[in-house]
């Protein structure tokens, strides 16, 4: 897999500099069209642009403190300082997006009919040709550094040029109902739907009142826009504020990324096995921890040797991660293995492989000393039980028994990234397979790692 440097701080701020003043200026733009004619869906959408303004802002300020070289009170850097300006500005955006949805039912009670001209046509016109300038600015950019970040808020500036187009739905609407629909088709459909439901007299005249209100008023149509842009703020904050606490409470992620470190390390041909790999976000930067089982021969100054070398491969590869932990240990072969097999019945080694991980009904755990089956036995699969995350929770289950190894026909990302991180040897095989043949090809080594894997399955 091909990883990109990380974004050099003088191109964040030229890039930065740029979209703030042009967005700063698109806000104010969408706010002062939007009061004066009377367009939600303008206010609206200017309070989006603004929590992008926002978002510039923060940002930069996070990544500049970001820069600061560890301290004592911070002996691993300040890299969090991204993530917690990255929550602060999902925080703002979801107070946006509540704001502009308040604003918009209020419209619906208050009919006032927006005007629709030049100025605010212009307006929705130059929001979205200044959006989609700054992400092609900010695309370019990225793509000349190998910035994620930049790329990433690239797309999400290309998808807020047709939020910033929305509100035109609104103005069309409201030019259509002005010149071509008449009133006398709905008040037969309200008079239909007034005798269906059994409305009393005085129902039917408030109503009617409030239907003619809006009609006349063509109020309806720019507050629902108003709503529809208002969620699209509120995904947005959400999505920002989810990322944000995934990384400052160190969730499991990057799955790629370590399954990139294990490649490059085990490759080292003084590596036994790479027994553990943790990798946890910390701003732009990845941070990782790793236990190396290195070859018994090598002594303490060669596997010093080894753990810088694995260091400067590592980062050389992948540049995104700024801080390596590597533990070594020297590689002890286990007199006594146990491999997991998940099957639906159990017929001892005669039992096939079931073709679900974490839906399985049991797990067969067969232990093998000196090339031989020593003993075997079944455990029920405790997963079953769990709504959600049944593979992953299987994945525990199984390295609390202190197995070595698995061998399945298929499981999620996230149960496989588990095991493996966990030192676990994850195989392949047919569906149907028999366990006892299975076996013998593990001792065999006859066995393939898995490669069938399945995004946020189960199991």
């Amino acid at each position: 897999m091909k990883h990109s440097k990380p974004v050099l701080l003088k191109d964040y701020k030229r890039v930065a500099l740029v979209s703030f003043l042009t967005l700063l200026v698109v806000a104010v733009a969408e706010f002062v069209a939007g009061r004066v004619t009377g367009s939600i869906g303008l206010v609206a959408e200017s309070y989006n642009t603004f929590s992008d303004v926002l978002s510039i802002v923060t940002v930069l300020a996070g990544l500049i403190v970001s820069e600061k070289p560890p301290d004592f009170t911070h002996p691993y850097g300040h890299y969090k300082a991204e993530n917690v300006a990255s929550l602060f500005v999902g925080l703002l955006i979801l107070a946006a997006g509540i704001e502009a949805i308040w604003e918009s039912i209020q419209k619906f009670w208050v009919f006032e009919r927006p005007d629709v001209n030049i100025v605010s046509v212009a307006t929705i016109l130059f929001a979205a040709s200044s959006y989609w300038l700054v992400a092609l600015y900010q695309k370019r950019v990225g793509e000349r550094t190998g910035s994620p970040s930049l790329l990433a808020e690239s797309k999400h500036f290309s998808t807020d040029v047709y939020t910033a187009l929305a509100p035109i739905a609104g103005q069309a609407s409201i030019l259509y109902a002005s010149y071509f629909l008449s009133l006398k088709p709905l008040e037969l459909i309200l008079e239909y739907f007034s005798s269906v439901l059994g409305l009393t007299a005085s129902q039917w005249w408030l109503l009617k009142l409030w239907v003619e209100h809006a009609y006349h008023s063509y109020a309806l149509v720019d507050p629902v826009v108003g709503i529809a842009i208002s969620f699209v703020v509120l995904a947005t904050g959400y999505g920002v504020v989810k990322s944000s606490i995934d990384v400052l409470m160190e969730a499991v992620q990057y799955p790629e990324i370590v399954e990139d470190v294990r490649r490059l390390v085990e490759a080292h041909p003084k590596v036994s096995r790479l027994a553990q790999v943790r990798a946890r976000g910390a701003g732009r930067y990845i941070l990782v921890d790793l236990t190396v089982e290195l070859k018994p021969e090598l002594s303490l100054e060669e596997s010093h040797y080894v753990s810088e070398e694995l260091k400067n491969i590592v980062r050389s590869s992948i540049p995104r991660i700024g801080y390596i932990l590597i533990e070594t240990v020297p590689a002890r072969e286990k007199e006594e293995k146990v491999i997991a097999f998940p099957i639906d019945e159990d017929r001892g080694l005669e039992s096939t492989l079931s073709d679900h991980f974490g839906k399985c009904r049991k797990f067969l755990m067969v232990k093998v000393k000196g090339g031989k089956v020593a003993e075997w036995w079944s455990v029920d699969n405790p997963s079953l039980s769990v709504e959600h995350g049944k593979g992953p929770e299987a994945a525990e289950f199984l390295y609390r028994h202190g197995i070595d190894a698995i061998v399945a026909t298929g499981m999620g990302k996230p149960a496989y990234y588990t095991l493996k991180n966990m030192g676990i040897y994850v195989y392949g095989a047919e569906s149907n397979a028999k366990v006892e043949d299975l076996v013998n090809a593990y001792i065999g080594k006859g066995l393939k790692p898995l490669e069938r894997l399945h995004p946020g399955h189960e199991g």
